[in-house]
């Protein structure tokens, strides 16, 4: 069952939902609105290409890796990886709005944290953004019991796009679980010990340290 705004506004009251800071305005009838914050990061795919004179460079645009072609020995590395830590390149977006290029992945996050001991938290981009072309979350809209932070959003866009810090990105709403499995949950001392547990600016993937 997703949470109504009278019980969201409930569960805050009582501290078993956690949203800092809390903008009462942001409330909508089943969700809770989030502002996009000014962090925002991207991921740096190393390029570096050996040229037939034996000198090595590193090239960014693959438009210009095409046109040197004949001049190319071999080319190293133009990827990011699952299994290793990546390089990021990590800014801020300015007051007056930064504009995101299509065909790029951009790290961005939550002003809110959001999350619950007792809810489950949910992710959803705001309709009004998506009719932008404006994807706010590519997979990872599902939060877990426990998790109490800001949210790291995959932002892409399909055009040009100017984004600006502190405007409604997305939303977060709530469903309740089992009522007899969460107290189970509680009384065991359950705690959520996830990867991501304090992000309070975006992170960049931690699949590197999966087992599997």
């Amino acid at each position: 069952m997703i949470l109504l705004k009278e019980q969201i506004l409930r569960g805050i009251k009582e501290k078993k939902i956690i949203v800092e800071p809390f903008i009462e305005d942001n409330l909508a009838v089943n969700s809770l609105d989030v502002r996009l914050s000014k962090h925002l990061l991207t991921y740096v795919p190393t390029k570096i290409i050996k040229l037939k004179n034996g000198k090595k460079m590193m090239v960014k645009d693959m438009e210009i890796l095409r046109k040197m072609d004949t001049y190319i020995e071999e080319i190293d590395n133009i990827y990011i990886s699952m299994r290793e830590d990546n390089k990021i390149f990590e800014t801020e977006i300015p007051e007056d709005g930064v504009i995101l290029l299509p065909n790029m992945l951009f790290l961005g996050s939550t002003m809110e944290k959001a999350g619950s001991d007792y809810y489950i938290p949910m992710y959803e981009g705001r309709s009004s953004i998506g009719r932008l072309g404006l994807e706010s979350h590519i997979s990872a809209g599902f939060g877990d019991l426990g998790f109490k932070s800001n949210w790291t959003l995959e932002i892409t866009v399909v055009d040009p796009l100017e984004v600006f810090p502190e405007k409604r990105i997305g939303q977060v709403y709530f469903l309740e679980g089992d009522e007899n499995e969460v107290k189970i949950a509680m009384d065991s001392g359950f705690e959520y010990k996830g990867k991501y547990t304090d992000q309070p600016k975006p992170q960049a993937s931690k699949s590197y340290l999966d087992k599997i």
